[in-house]
């Protein structure tokens, strides 16, 4: 019996070896310089072409100027005695001083704003004038005297002293007329005032309205700048 157990614990060990054997060893540290990095994101390939940016669009010409049109209703037409198309009428006029001018020899090389006006007989309409002025010489008369662009204004039956308290009031240093008796303005139109008329070098009426509001103003700058480019296409 003794042995037989010494075979038996014989056994089992032999067999408690080989399956040792078998089993790893205890864990060592990972060298740094042999670790292999998880995969990162790839460099980009120096052959794979780049999307190319967007080209940007150039910029859009602004429109031409045009002439602006004249719309009226039919009351209004009735009013007018000249139209788009026709000649101003002509006059021989006295200025602040006293000397006698005729319309045509004052008009611009290139065009003319001609404004018929009155002070009225009321504060407001005073006022109302002296706004008139003072646009026409800062929006106007200032800015385009110099390329060819007159403005011209005549009063109608309005005292000179009157006239010139205002001029001087609104620093109005473009030419001023007195239609002392309006027969100038009675070849123009029957009523309304003030009346801004736009004539070109021969004084042919292109653009007027029955007002001078700031609407009024802009389509006489269109009128202008309509000119001018034509003379700079010309050029």
């Amino acid at each position: 019996m003794r042995h037989s157990s010494h075979r038996w614990i014989a056994t089992v060990g032999a067999l408690a070896v080989a399956l040792c054997a078998g089993c790893p060893g205890p864990s060592t540290p990972e060298d740094p310089s042999t670790a292999v990095s998880p995969p990162g994101p790839s460099a980009p390939d120096a052959a794979t072409p780049r999307p190319e940016a967007p080209v940007a669009e150039p910029p859009e010409e602004p429109p031409a100027p045009t002439m602006p049109e004249v719309l009226l209703t039919e009351a209004e037409q009735a009013k007018c005695l000249v139209k788009v198309g026709d000649p101003l009428p002509d006059a021989e006029l006295p200025d602040l001083a006293g000397d006698a001018h005729s319309l045509a020899s004052l008009l611009g090389e290139k065009a003319s704003i001609v404004v018929f006006w009155s002070r009225g007989s009321s504060d407001f309409s005073a006022l109302a004038a002296r706004a008139t002025l003072e646009d026409l010489q800062k929006d106007l008369f200032e800015p385009y005297s110099a390329k060819g662009v007159q403005v011209i204004g005549i009063n109608v039956r309005d005292a000179a002293e009157t006239v010139k308290a205002l001029v001087d009031e609104s620093g109005a240093a473009f030419p001023i007329l007195l239609d002392a008796d309006g027969s100038l303005f009675a070849k123009v139109a029957t009523e309304k005032l003030p009346r801004p008329y736009f004539v070109d070098a021969e004084g042919q009426i292109r653009y007027f309205d029955l007002e001078f509001s700031r609407t009024t103003r802009d389509k006489l700058l269109q009128a202008i700048e309509f000119v001018l480019s034509g003379e700079n296409q010309d050029g």
